[in-house]
This record gives C-alpha cells, sequence and structure tokens, in this order.
C-alpha cells in the first residue's frame, strides 16, 4: 500500500469514526428526551445542579502525585543499581498514583460526611 494510499484510508476511518459517534449521540439524545415526554416528565428532568468539586479535587491530587512520582523515580533511577536501571519510573509512578487515589478516596469520603457533597 503506498503512503497516499495509507494517509487516505486513516483520514477517512477517523472522519467516519468522529462522525459516527456524533450520530450516535444525537441520536441516543433524541430517543432518550422522547421517552422522557412520553412518559409525561418535564424536559429539563436530568438537569440539575452539578458539582465538580470532587472531580477537581480528584484531579489536582492524582495531578500532584503522579508530579511527586515522576520526581521520584528520577530520583531513584539515578541511584538504582543495574538491574532496576529501567523500572525505577514507571514504579514510583504507579506507587504515588494508586497513594493518591487512596487518600483522595479518603478525602471524598471525609468531605461527603461534613458537607453532603
Amino acid at each position: 500500500m503506498d503512503d497516499t494510499t495509507a494517509d487516505l484510508f486513516l483520514a477517512m476511518s477517523i472522519t467516519f469514526a468522529i462522525f459516527g459517534i456524533c450520530y450516535h449521540y444525537l441520536i441516543i439524545r433524541y430517543k432518550e428526551r422522547t421517552a422522557i415526554v412520553e412518559k409525561g416528565l418535564p424536559k429539563d428532568f436530568f438537569k440539575g445542579s452539578t458539582n465538580y468539586l470532587p472531580l477537581l479535587l480528584l484531579l489536582a491530587i492524582v495531578s500532584i502525585s503522579v508530579g511527586f512520582g515522576l520526581l521520584a523515580g528520577a530520583f531513584l533511577e539515578s541511584v538504582a543499581a543495574y538491574p532496576f536501571e529501567g523500572f525505577m519510573l514507571p514504579f514510583a509512578m504507579l506507587l504515588f498514583l494508586g497513594i493518591s487515589l487512596l487518600i483522595s478516596y479518603y478525602v471524598l469520603k471525609k468531605l461527603d460526611k461534613n458537607n453532603n457533597v
């Protein structure tokens, strides 16, 4: 296959995928709205006040921990012995990511208990 043919095939595939996802989203949304109207519910039944603060808190804690993981991994990789040379960076990143998810779970649990966020 020529490079031009492969590029054309790739561009067409990406275009069809984007079109398919948009079409599917719009059709599902239309069917959902008609089902809501048929049941006699108000049109804005699913629209409520969304609170993005827990998501932002989770993303902040995870981002900070990934940064610490990169820093610790780079440090450990420079200090590590020969057999562990390539494994320290992913190890530290995943370790700090897991720790951050645990921390964010307990912080969100405490916030939910206090404020019902």
